[in-house]
């Protein structure tokens, strides 16, 4: 792959650039990435304007084709039925991958809903995005970079065009594709942006293009050693144009002028490499004296011309200043989001590993083999690890649902999430014990027949009866494994199905039988079934789950149920939802202190009816609300089409 070559960001770009993928097998392997990690597509037809968006669901090397998922707008659906030709963009692993002209060859339906099959392009053309924002300078401004080297009789002065956090996008006029080829290192590239700020590092040269009609050419390079300082005025040029850009109203308007596009001339900047010495300390800049005539003379005139520049000199370095600030800020997102994306593929596999073990179990038990607990056990230390390092990533994995696999996903899920409510209650007991309680709570479930485990209707009384006996399997299976049990894992395993009432199973038990961590069980356990989606029922939101436990007091415990709430809040991590701006996003954290969303990632237009690239923003920020508005109301992310896996991969 080439990866790391920096490319044009044009509408109307016509070569490719990067790698060039012709062979059937290196298109159905990255066919096949994008299908596995549900990477959403952007159509585009060649009759109509706008984007369309979908998903791929099966790859068929054999065929020489794939599978994609209905088609969002409706409008797109009609075109794809009519084999209208259409290439696809779509994003992955911090590469962009455009596809050659293609049209669909068949419909079919699944799931009530249409899905298409296509042919394999005949090229996919996969090349790399750049680390965190690509900041793409406005157009009409002309920023020059300078490159100089020692084997150049004089420095050669370029344009650029995009800057981010690894590299950036220059054009110079003439044909330089001899000149800077074959991965050049040039001693310096100086980049003035109009208010002075300046930026001097040495570069390689990734990528040469030239364009014949324009005799202009293209280059693509990465930032070498980037020292200290200027690493930090290019995170602050990236964030304060990122900045800029998400404040453009959409008829493309600015609401927002940055300051790094307002003119200064030299001699009024004081030390043009002013800016922040650290993450935390935006930085203050100061205008020198420019004096005139009136400044020259006496009395009141020229005390009146020194006070008109105090009062100047007093004022625009503190609005400079909160303009800075705002944009470190945006650069800490950006650093929060990079390693929220770590986390979560770190803390996907631990989340995977654990489904897999209740699976193991769940087939053990199924056959009536003595059960190997070992590898749950150990799954749950590392998942009480990761919840003390970073709650929210692996709270947000427990909504990577499948309908299919509804007792291994809810008993992690439930297993997570008591291990969680317990800490928030100041549990002093080990919380692995907790989380191993959840794997192993519900596998007495795998002896019971299919249909009643998956029957739609309510369960009549002898049903209901059969039913309540997994609780009584699970024990029986566990303490025949092991002599050595936590308690607090029998408890949970006993107590969990239990109500305050005696309506619930196998003893029923009433309050004051009922232990503590027995009762924040029955809410837990409640909670998520209701929440997740099953073969034969869909899920309700977090909101109706919650009025749902407060009017069943008499069942479960009402104060309990109140700290359950503000400990995974009314939007918990994972949630998809609505803004008055009509962008919809999932909640990526919550405040500590309130429980309400923190950081958020924008992924979807409703007005436009398609996924947008992702943008984060923390909704603690006043600057945020201004942007993109406030939160109104949760939203089913199934509704939009939208997968889950958008809001982390």
């Amino acid at each position: 792959m080439a990866a790391e070559n920096p490319t044009e960001q044009q509408d109307n770009q016509s070569e490719p650039q990067g790698q060039l993928l012709t062979k059937p097998e290196s298109i159905y392997g990255l066919l096949n990435r994008l299908k596995d990690h549900h990477t959403p597509l952007k159509l585009h037809f060649n009759t109509v304007e706008g984007a369309y968006s979908s998903i791929i669901l099966k790859v068929d090397l054999k065929g020489r084709n794939f599978i994609i998922d209905q088609v969002t707008p409706d409008k797109g659906d009609r075109i794809m039925e009519k084999s209208g030709p259409f290439m696809f963009e779509a994003f992955y692993d911090g590469c962009r991958i455009t596809s050659s002209t293609l049209r669909a060859i068949g419909k079919g339906r699944q799931r009530g809903l249409a899905i298409y099959k296509i042919p394999f392009p005949d090229e996919l053309d996969y090349f790399q995005r750049r680390q965190f924002y690509r900041a793409q300078i406005r157009r009409g401004v002309i920023i020059d970079a300078i490159l100089e080297s020692k084997d150049f009789q004089k420095p050669i002065v370029s344009e650029l065009k995009d800057i981010s956090a690894q590299g950036c996008q220059i054009e110079l006029d003439g044909d330089y594709r001899e000149t800077l080829g074959n991965q050049v290192v040039l001693d310096s590239c100086s980049i003035t942006f109009p208010n002075q700020l300046s930026i001097s590092t040495p570069i390689q040269v990734r990528h040469v293009g030239y364009d014949e009609k324009k005799n202009r050419s293209s280059c693509g390079c990465l930032f070498i050693e980037l020292p200290p300082m200027e690493e930090r005025k290019v995170s602050y040029a990236v964030a304060e144009i990122q900045r800029e850009v998400a404040r453009r109203s959409s008829d493309g308007s600015s609401r927002y002028t940055s300051p790094l596009y307002e003119e200064k001339p030299l001699d009024e900047v004081e030390g043009s490499t002013n800016v922040a010495t650290s993450e935390t300390d935006a930085p203050r800049k100061k205008k020198t004296s420019i004096r005139s005539d009136k400044e020259s003379g006496t009395g009141k005139e020229a005390s009146k011309g020194k006070d008109a520049q105090t009062s100047d000199a007093d004022q625009t370095p503190e609005v400079e200043s909160d303009s800075m600030q705002s944009s470190i800020n945006e650069f800490k997102q950006q650093k929060e989001k990079a390693k929220l994306q770590e986390l979560f593929k770190e803390f996907r596999i631990y989340h995977s590993n654990a489904i897999a073990s209740v699976k193991g179990l769940l087939a053990q038990l199924k056959q009536k083999q003595t059960l190997k607990l070992e590898p749950a056990y150990d799954i749950s230390q590392q998942l009480a690890s990761a919840l003390e390092q970073n709650a929210d990533v692996l709270l947000a994995l427990t909504t990577l649902r499948d309908a299919q696999d509804y007792i291994p996903q809810h008993s992690v899920s439930f297993g997570i999430h008591l291990a969680h409510f317990a800490k928030s209650m100041g549990y002093t007991g080990n919380i692995a014990d907790l989380i191993y309680a959840g794997l192993l709570h519900d596998i007495g479930k795998t002896t019971l027949p299919s249909m009643i485990m998956f029957k739609p209707d309510r369960l009549n009384k002898q049903e209901l009866s059969t039913m309540q006996r997994h609780v009584l399997a699970t024990h029986k299976a566990l303490t025949g494994a092991s002599n050595t049990l936590p308690k607090e894992v029998l408890a949970i395993v006993l107590g969990n199905t239990e109500r305050l009432d005696g309506s619930g199973y196998p003893r029923q038990l009433k309050s004051d039988k009922i232990s503590g961590l027995a009762r924040m069980a029955a809410i837990v356990d409640a909670y998520d079934a209701m929440t997740t989606d099953r073969n034969y029922a869909k899920g309700m939101l977090p909101a109706l789950a919650f009025k749902t436990l407060m009017n069943s007091d008499k069942q479960f415990d009402r104060i309990m149920v109140q700290r359950f709430i503000k400990c995974i809040g009314l939007m918990p991590v994972g949630s998809f939802v609505r803004l008055s701006s009509n962008k919809l996003a999932f909640v990526l954290t919550l405040d500590p202190k309130t429980s309400k969303p923190g950081l958020i990632r924008i992924i979807y237009d409703a007005e436009k009816k398609q996924l947008i690239t992702p943008v984060d923003y923390d909704m603690a920020d006043p600057a945020s609300s201004a942007s993109i508005g406030t939160i109104i109301r949760p939203e089913d992310p199934s509704k939009y089409f939208v997968n889950r896996l958008l809001m982390m991969d």
